[in-house]
């Protein structure tokens, strides 16, 4: 049986689109797979950016990955493309 660990953190990220780039914070699951030495993120949430950014397309960066998110309404959320 495959043993895994969760843990919930707040990284540093970097934020691009819609013609900016900023750093904002995210919250996130670390899991770790220590048998196979993986780490990966699930659950990422946009928790600190400037409020002035406009509603869009956007790649949030982090620890070598990135993820398309999308602004609506001042509001995150993850990008159906």
């Amino acid at each position: 049986m495959i043993k895994s660990s969760e843990e919930t953190v707040t990284l540093s990220a970097q934020l691009k689109g819609m013609d900016r780039e900023t750093a904002c914070t995210v919250s996130a699951v670390k899991v770790t797979l220590p048998e196979y030495r993986i780490t990966g993120f699930v659950r990422c949430n946009i928790v600190e950016a400037p409020d002035n950014l406009p509603d869009g397309d956007y790649i949030v960066s982090l620890d070598g990955r990135a993820l398309r998110v999308q602004r609506e309404n001042g509001a995150w959320l993850p990008s159906d493309q």
